[in-house]
């Protein structure tokens, strides 16, 4: 995704998660941010992976939220928004069949460079974020 703002929205390509599990107790949850820089001309094929791993990632017990998004200037760069209950739901994830398959196994070699950034969101009583830490 470029750098700078721009008012074209991201193409979209999942819907938001369906799983009912809840924060933590104080009303904390785990965001990750995800930015995928992928090789010329897999795109499409991440692409596909993608969904792929967003349906299996929707159904672990501690995800809140997985959506992935393909930048509309670059074909090749995609965000992947994640939101767990907490670290532990992130360290669940990482150690799925699904994602060492598809995300290790598959889509890591497809791909220029990743970044990945995690930060601790805490809600006030209105549900609201109020603070974000780096995790």
């Amino acid at each position: 995704m470029s750098d700078s703002t721009s008012s074209t929205a991201s193409t979209n390509t999942s819907t938001a998660s369906t799983n009912t599990s809840t924060t933590a107790a104080d009303g904390s949850f785990l965001q990750v941010i995800a930015h995928y820089h992928v090789k010329p001309g897999l795109g499409d094929q991440v692409g596909a992976l993608l969904a792929d791993l967003t349906e299996a990632t929707r159904r672990e017990a501690k995800n809140l939220a997985y959506a992935f998004y393909r930048s509309p200037q670059d074909p090749d760069r995609y965000v992947i928004l994640e939101q767990y209950t907490d670290a532990g739901g992130l360290d669940d994830h990482r150690a799925s069949e699904h994602f060492q398959r598809l995300g290790f196994g598959t889509i890591l070699p497809m791909l220029v460079s990743r970044e990945v950034t995690s930060y601790v969101v805490r809600t006030g009583v209105d549900g609201k974020p109020v603070e974000a830490v780096k995790a």
